[in-house]
């Protein structure tokens, strides 16, 4: 069973990818910042990290970078809703940092796991 780690500091996010990955065969993992993320990667790898641009503690491009230079082969998927209410695309920063893929919020079910299964099977 292929494992996803979602790392969002909103739980409500976190809960809705969780109902959509494990609806779907995965197993999920929950981070709520960037920090914790690092910690749980540490101790268990996974097949792919869906991660928020957002967070407090330790943002997602400052996570990006670091699994770029630890985990080379990590699938990621960077997350965030926040581009349009700040005028930057931060998402397209995040494919520079090395993300595999991007999804804007808010999104469907139906994109979220065809982008999971084009990146894990």
């Amino acid at each position: 069973m292929k494992t996803v780690l979602v790392v969002d500091d909103d739980p409500s996010i976190r809960a809705l990818i969780r109902l959509y990955l494990e609806g779907a065969g995965y197993a999920v993992r929950e981070a709520a910042d960037g920090k914790l993320a690092m910690q749980s990667l540490a101790g268990q790898s996974a097949d792919l990290v869906v991660l928020d641009i957002f967070m407090p503690e330790m943002d997602g491009l400052e996570v990006l970078q670091v699994l770029r230079e630890t985990c080379r082969t990590c699938k990621v998927m960077a997350i965030s809703g926040g581009s349009a209410k700040v005028g930057m695309d931060l998402l397209s920063h995040a494919t520079i940092f090395g993300a595999d893929d991007v999804l804007e919020k808010p999104f469907t079910s139906e994109i979220l796991l065809e982008k999971v299964v084009a990146l894990i099977g």
